[in-house]
């Protein structure tokens, strides 16, 4: 396939350049196009690195038992394996382009950078299925942390499957360009010499499009079903106040009625705390009920016996349920809805640039690389690496919104001052 290259070199001195010479030429210029956004990707790779790590450290050593610990690691596993393969491997074929030098390096980053992104989709989309559970249906079926840690690694064979044509249907093939007005050769890491003239590539890209996008889609929906469920939680619970309340003096008065037939003095003190629960009323009311029911009692000469254990049943049973009111009150909102809010941002942040991802991966197999100038390679190849971002942003993600997080980082912190 020849290839013409506008170019301000015309002298005639370029004719006596041998065609090595010109190609290095013309990959100095694709180089110095690139060079920005291969930067971009090293100082997302040292991030990646070092935060990956932390990750990797904290969830291991500082975390408790627990699915969300599981689906971290499995994550952060996944992203400090593309932080040293594929971003490197990247780097390594923005600036060497048109020679590419290590066939090896090509593969290797390839099927890494297909095995990472299918794995973290995979990982992504199983964490939305255990939120799912625990926020839409908390007494349900749920997925225990032994099957949680079984997962992830059915998560890494689904993924090392879904990668493995890549191995051998990208690599380095040779290009014939016109440069200068001479016919160049060029090696680039894209398809695999025997794959260039095949429909394969991009049937398999194709597949792997429909796998990922299948995944993103189930993503989407639960979050969607998860969101409405939290809404309709909080909006019921700025109304149950009111309503308990109300449920709460109508109890009252009714249990007032029924032990003034019991013999009771109307006048009696009944105090229901305010922050009694649905359950309390239930126990109230019985208690009411059964206070009823001892006028045989009362007519026996054991009135002060019953208002005594009536009263003490009452007020241990509103005391019992506050404190299961207040652990409650205590656990909820700042474990599972924090997890809940955490996976959804990471979910947000994959769909978005994985869909960038996969139309300008279906681009290259359709040759549009080949109808590019350097300067708009640079640009296709800044879009085409934003997916990058989703192996670094998950610490930043998890310093922000974890507070166990934030209190190992702040406990980290305070131990390198002291040993400074």
């Amino acid at each position: 396939m020849t290839i013409n290259y506008a170019t301000p070199y015309n002298s005639a001195a370029m004719i006596r350049l041998t065609d090595d010479e010109l190609v290095d030429m013309l990959n100095d210029e694709m180089r110095a196009s690139v060079t920005a956004v291969s930067v971009f990707v090293g100082i997302e790779a040292v991030i990646g690195i070092f935060g990956n790590l932390l990750v990797l450290y904290v969830f291991l050593f500082r975390y408790r038992h627990c699915n969300f610990r599981y689906f971290v690691l499995c994550l952060a596993c996944l992203d400090f394996t593309s932080t040293v393969t594929t971003m490197p491997g990247e780097i390594v074929t923005q600036q060497f382009w048109y020679t590419y030098p290590l066939p090896t390096v090509c593969k290797v980053k390839s099927f890494f950078n297909m095995f990472t992104v299918s794995g973290e989709a995979l990982c992504l989309c199983v964490i939305a299925v255990d939120r799912h559970r625990k926020v839409c249906f908390p007494f349900g079926l749920q997925i225990r942390p032994r099957q949680a840690l079984v997962l992830c690694f059915l998560i890494y064979a689904s993924a090392f499957f879904i990668a493995l044509p890549v191995a051998f249907l990208w690599g380095t093939h040779s290009d014939v360009v016109l440069y200068v007005g001479r016919n160049v050769t060029v090696t680039v890491c894209e398809k695999d010499m025997a794959y260039v003239n095949s429909n394969m590539p991009y049937n398999y890209t194709m597949s792997v499009e429909v796998i990922l996008g299948t995944n993103m889609l189930i993503m989407l929906i639960l979050y969607v079903l998860i969101s409405r469920k939290i809404l309709n939680r909080m909006i019921k619970k700025r109304k149950s106040p009111k309503e308990v309340s109300h449920i709460v003096m109508m109890t009252q008065t009714k249990t007032s009625k029924d032990n003034s037939d019991a013999g009771y003095a109307s006048d009696a003190p009944r105090k229901v705390s305010k922050s009694a629960s649905v359950s309390t009323i239930n126990e109230v009311g019985s208690t009411g009920r059964n206070a009823g029911n001892t006028s045989d009692n009362t007519h026996a000469g054991y009135v002060t016996d019953n208002e005594t254990t009536c009263s003490d049943v009452k007020k241990a049973s509103i005391k019992r349920v506050e404190r299961t009111t207040s652990r409650h009150k205590n656990k909820t909102p700042g474990l599972a809805r924090r997890k809940t809010y955490i996976s959804l941002v990471l979910t947000v942040i994959f769909i978005l640039t994985t869909v960038l991802y996969l139309v300008l991966l279906t681009l290259i197999t359709e040759g549009i690389l080949e109808t590019l100038t350097n300067t708009q390679k640079a640009f296709y190849f800044f879009g085409f690496r934003l997916v990058f971002i989703n192996h670094v942003i998950n610490p930043l993600v998890y310093g922000c919104m974890d507070p166990h997080f934030k209190q190992v980082l702040s406990e980290v912190k305070k131990c390198c001052r002291r040993s400074n």
